[in-house]
């Protein structure tokens, strides 16, 4: 009978149990893999083709269980029930947390944005500039791609996240994870003491002019009708979260991580380009000035400078525990004859 390993962590021995134990990997095992993969892969797929159908909608939830199934037939189910079920906890409690925080705003700000842009860019603001020269009061291509990416920016960490888990880089899995979480909770905090909006906001209250909320009205022609019934209103979502850009901040730290663990340079190239397009989108659609971006990124630097240097503190103290009774047993006994 196979040893079953001691781990202090349940959820390590629930891993070892479902991915590692002679009983996962016997004939009856894989084919119950195949099975249950196969059913999540359908019901993802139906789920999420019914919710664009019907709703015109895109289902994180639906979407998931595909990444279920790529877990369970590949034998990695345990190990990203491991990684992701602290994420998760630690995502809904900042999420309780800061629907908590909305209670204890301020009031809202229009101009520091507008004040900074106009100093520090030289002629008209990037987001009139844009909608000025590219937009003709229609959804064609464009806008259909800054649709795209702006919603991509909730599904790609998830994606990257769960690729980083499947392919074995559980370190760059937590920096990713924290770094995110981290600049998620130093975000709120900002909006909370100081709300901004975004410029779609500021040109319906007079603040700016030649600006039109076109993720609004590009989600409604694209028959995205519940997406674009949440956009703009304030009973759904935080709409004075303009500054910093946490839109710009996940792709940053995204792409951070893939190139500080060596990637192939596809995926390098690929969380690059999405990173591009996701601040294209939100300027030009008007969820977010320049300046939100480059805020944005600044949050999600420093955030990933600050769990990569807990990380090494961490390492260092451990190795530094670790040698300690190395040391004590290799010290000869004193001699007191």
């Amino acid at each position: 009978m196979q040893a079953v390993p001691t781990y202090r962590n349940p959820l390590r021995r629930i891993e070892w149990v479902l991915d590692d134990s002679r009983l996962s990997r016997t004939a009856g095992a894989k084919l119950t893999r195949i099975a249950l993969a196969a059913l999540f892969a359908a019901y993802g797929i139906l789920a999420e083709t019914f919710s664009i159908v019907r709703d015109h909608d895109v289902k994180l939830t639906a979407f998931s269980f595909l990444i279920g199934a790529a877990a369970i037939l590949s034998s990695r189910l345990g190990m990203l029930s491991r990684y992701f079920i602290p994420v998760f906890l630690g995502l809904f409690a900042y999420a309780t947390a800061s629907g908590y925080a909305t209670d204890f705003r301020l009031g809202v700000h229009y101009k520091p944005q507008l004040w900074a842009e106009q100093h520090l860019l030289p002629g008209t603001l990037p987001t009139v500039w844009l909608q000025q020269h590219l937009y003709h009061g229609r959804t064609g291509v464009l806008e259909a791609l800054s649709v795209l990416f702006y919603v991509g920016h909730f599904f790609v960490p998830l994606i990257f996240g769960a690729a980083l888990v499947l392919t074995r880089r559980g370190r760059e899995f937590k920096t990713l994870m924290f770094t995110i979480l981290g600049a998620s909770i130093a975000a709120t905090i900002t909006f909370v003491l100081a709300p901004t909006a975004p410029p779609w906001l500021a040109a319906e209250h007079g603040y700016l002019s030649g600006v039109h909320n076109i993720l609004k009205s590009s989600l409604a022609d694209l028959h995205m009708t519940s997406l674009a019934n949440v956009e703009g209103d304030p009973s759904k979502y935080d709409i004075t979260a303009a500054l910093p850009s946490l839109h710009t901040t996940f792709p940053v730290v995204c792409l951070i991580v893939a190139a500080r663990a060596r990637l192939p340079r596809w995926a390098v190239t690929a969380l690059a380009v999405n990173l591009v397009g996701v601040i294209f989108s939100i300027v030009y659609t008007g969820q977010h000035y320049f300046v939100d971006v480059v805020v944005g990124a600044a949050y999600g630097i420093a955030a990933w400078l600050l769990v990569t240097t807990l990380s090494r503190l961490e390492l260092r103290a451990a190795r530094a525990e670790a040698r300690e009774p190395a040391a004590g047993a290799a010290r000869p006994a004193p001699n007191i004859a």
